[in-house]
Protein backbone atom coordinates (compact mmCIF):
# COMPACT_ATOMS: atom_id res chain seq x y z
CA UNK A 1 0.00 0.00 0.00
CA UNK A 2 1.29 3.49 -0.92
CA UNK A 3 0.29 6.48 1.20
CA UNK A 4 1.11 10.02 0.10
CA UNK A 5 1.22 12.72 2.77
CA UNK A 6 1.72 16.49 2.74
CA UNK A 7 2.49 18.30 5.98
CA UNK A 8 2.03 22.00 5.21
CA UNK A 9 1.97 25.35 6.91
CA UNK A 10 4.25 28.31 7.47
CA UNK A 11 8.00 28.36 7.94
CA UNK A 12 8.92 28.05 11.60
CA UNK A 13 6.13 25.61 12.47
CA UNK A 14 8.45 22.61 12.32
CA UNK A 15 6.78 20.76 9.47
CA UNK A 16 10.07 19.85 7.76
CA UNK A 17 11.18 18.29 11.04
CA UNK A 18 7.85 16.48 11.40
CA UNK A 19 8.22 15.03 7.90
CA UNK A 20 11.75 13.82 8.65
CA UNK A 21 10.58 12.19 11.90
CA UNK A 22 7.66 10.52 10.12
CA UNK A 23 9.93 9.23 7.34
CA UNK A 24 12.45 7.87 9.84
CA UNK A 25 9.71 6.19 11.86
CA UNK A 26 8.34 4.41 8.79
CA UNK A 27 11.64 3.64 7.10
CA UNK A 28 13.90 2.70 10.00
CA UNK A 29 11.55 1.43 12.70
CA UNK A 30 8.86 -0.14 10.51
CA UNK A 31 11.15 -1.14 7.62
CA UNK A 32 8.93 0.31 4.91
CA UNK A 33 9.92 2.15 1.76
CA UNK A 34 9.95 5.93 2.23
CA UNK A 35 10.61 9.10 0.26
CA UNK A 36 10.64 12.45 2.04
CA UNK A 37 11.08 15.84 0.38
CA UNK A 38 10.61 19.40 1.52
CA UNK A 39 10.21 22.88 0.23
CA UNK A 40 9.85 26.29 1.76
CA UNK A 41 9.55 29.87 0.66
CA UNK A 42 12.36 32.40 0.60
CA UNK A 43 11.45 33.66 4.07
CA UNK A 44 12.95 31.77 6.99
CA UNK A 45 9.80 32.17 9.07
CA UNK A 46 6.26 32.82 7.97
CA UNK A 47 6.64 31.80 4.31
CA UNK A 48 5.07 28.68 2.86
CA UNK A 49 6.54 25.39 4.02
CA UNK A 50 5.78 21.78 3.19
CA UNK A 51 7.16 18.34 3.74
CA UNK A 52 5.98 15.45 1.59
CA UNK A 53 6.28 11.85 2.67
CA UNK A 54 5.49 8.73 0.69
CA UNK A 55 5.25 5.50 2.66
CA UNK A 56 4.90 2.21 0.82
CA UNK A 57 5.15 -1.51 1.35
CA UNK A 58 6.66 -1.80 -2.13
CA UNK A 59 9.46 -0.04 -3.96
CA UNK A 60 8.60 3.61 -4.70
CA UNK A 61 9.03 4.15 -8.42
CA UNK A 62 7.55 7.67 -8.63
CA UNK A 63 8.78 9.81 -5.73
CA UNK A 64 6.48 12.80 -6.12
CA UNK A 65 3.24 13.57 -4.29
CA UNK A 66 0.63 14.94 -6.65
CA UNK A 67 -2.64 14.01 -4.95
CA UNK A 68 -2.05 13.26 -1.27
CA UNK A 69 -4.04 10.72 0.69
CA UNK A 70 -3.42 12.78 3.84
CA UNK A 71 -3.03 16.54 4.04
CA UNK A 72 -2.12 18.44 7.20
CA UNK A 73 -2.58 22.22 7.03
CA UNK A 74 -1.36 24.55 9.74
CA UNK A 75 -1.86 27.80 7.81
CA UNK A 76 -4.63 29.25 5.67
CA UNK A 77 -2.20 29.74 2.78
CA UNK A 78 -1.23 26.05 2.88
CA UNK A 79 -4.89 25.02 2.99
CA UNK A 80 -5.74 27.15 -0.04
CA UNK A 81 -2.71 25.94 -1.97
CA UNK A 82 -2.81 22.19 -1.29
CA UNK A 83 -6.39 21.21 -0.46
CA UNK A 84 -7.62 21.25 -4.07
CA UNK A 85 -5.16 18.42 -4.82
CA UNK A 86 -6.26 16.14 -1.98
CA UNK A 87 -7.53 12.82 -3.30
CA UNK A 88 -11.28 12.35 -3.26
CA UNK A 89 -11.96 10.56 -0.01
CA UNK A 90 -8.60 11.72 1.35
CA UNK A 91 -8.02 12.87 4.91
CA UNK A 92 -7.71 16.60 5.57
CA UNK A 93 -6.37 17.48 9.02
CA UNK A 94 -6.43 21.13 10.08
CA UNK A 95 -5.85 23.29 13.13
CA UNK A 96 -9.19 24.61 14.33
CA UNK A 97 -7.81 28.06 15.15
CA UNK A 98 -5.71 28.64 12.04
CA UNK A 99 -7.88 27.46 9.13
CA UNK A 100 -11.26 28.54 7.78
CA UNK A 101 -12.75 25.69 5.73
CA UNK A 102 -14.11 26.19 2.23
CA UNK A 103 -17.12 23.89 2.16
CA UNK A 104 -17.33 23.93 -1.65
CA UNK A 105 -14.57 21.34 -2.13
CA UNK A 106 -15.14 17.72 -3.16
CA UNK A 107 -16.01 15.07 -0.63
CA UNK A 108 -13.26 14.33 1.86
CA UNK A 109 -12.82 13.38 5.47
CA UNK A 110 -11.98 16.41 7.59
CA UNK A 111 -10.56 16.39 11.08
CA UNK A 112 -10.41 19.71 12.90
CA UNK A 113 -8.26 19.65 16.04
CA UNK A 114 -6.74 22.26 18.41
CA UNK A 115 -3.03 21.62 17.71
CA UNK A 116 -1.81 25.14 18.42
CA UNK A 117 -3.92 25.69 21.54
CA UNK A 118 -2.76 22.31 22.92
CA UNK A 119 0.85 23.30 22.22
CA UNK A 120 0.29 26.61 24.02
CA UNK A 121 -1.19 24.67 26.94
CA UNK A 122 2.08 22.71 27.06
CA UNK A 123 3.93 26.04 27.09
CA UNK A 124 5.60 25.77 23.65
CA UNK A 125 3.72 26.70 20.48
CA UNK A 126 6.38 24.95 18.36
CA UNK A 127 5.09 21.58 19.65
CA UNK A 128 1.97 21.86 17.44
CA UNK A 129 3.84 19.95 14.71
CA UNK A 130 4.40 16.91 16.95
CA UNK A 131 0.87 17.06 18.34
CA UNK A 132 -0.39 16.99 14.74
CA UNK A 133 1.96 14.11 13.89
CA UNK A 134 0.64 12.06 16.81
CA UNK A 135 -2.94 12.75 15.77
CA UNK A 136 -2.29 11.78 12.16
CA UNK A 137 -0.57 8.56 13.20
CA UNK A 138 -3.57 7.63 15.32
CA UNK A 139 -6.17 8.74 12.78
CA UNK A 140 -4.70 7.19 9.66
CA UNK A 141 -2.74 4.28 11.18
CA UNK A 142 0.10 4.95 8.72
CA UNK A 143 2.80 4.37 11.33
CA UNK A 144 2.74 3.44 14.97
CA UNK A 145 2.98 6.24 17.50
CA UNK A 146 5.68 4.18 19.21
CA UNK A 147 7.78 4.25 16.01
CA UNK A 148 7.51 8.04 15.89
CA UNK A 149 8.54 8.19 19.55
CA UNK A 150 11.63 6.12 18.73
CA UNK A 151 12.56 8.52 15.90
CA UNK A 152 12.25 11.73 17.91
CA UNK A 153 15.53 11.49 19.92
CA UNK A 154 17.67 11.33 16.78
CA UNK A 155 16.12 14.54 15.42
CA UNK A 156 16.02 16.80 18.48
CA UNK A 157 18.44 18.03 21.14
CA UNK A 158 18.25 15.81 24.23
CA UNK A 159 16.79 18.64 26.35
CA UNK A 160 13.76 18.88 24.01
CA UNK A 161 12.96 15.17 23.80
CA UNK A 162 10.71 14.89 26.90
CA UNK A 163 8.47 17.77 25.76
CA UNK A 164 8.34 16.35 22.22
CA UNK A 165 7.31 12.92 23.47
CA UNK A 166 4.62 14.50 25.65
CA UNK A 167 3.33 16.46 22.64
CA UNK A 168 3.26 13.29 20.55
CA UNK A 169 1.11 11.56 23.17
CA UNK A 170 -1.24 14.57 23.41
CA UNK A 171 -1.71 14.35 19.65
CA UNK A 172 -2.31 10.60 19.74
CA UNK A 173 -5.04 11.12 22.35
CA UNK A 174 -6.61 13.82 20.17
CA UNK A 175 -6.55 11.43 17.24
CA UNK A 176 -8.25 8.70 19.29
CA UNK A 177 -11.19 10.90 20.30
CA UNK A 178 -11.65 12.87 17.08
CA UNK A 179 -14.77 13.07 15.02
CA UNK A 180 -14.33 12.86 11.27
CA UNK A 181 -16.68 15.19 9.42
CA UNK A 182 -17.70 14.07 5.94
CA UNK A 183 -17.90 17.08 3.61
Amino acid sequence: MRTEIILSGAGGQGLILAGAILAEAAGIYEEREVVQTQSYGIQARGGASQSTVIISDKRIKFPEVRHPDILLCLSQEAYQRFSPNLKKGGLLVIDEHLITLDLNHEERDVVVLPFTSEAERLGRRILANLIALGAIAELAKIVKVSSIARAIPSRLPERNVPAALEALQVGARLGEINKIIQL
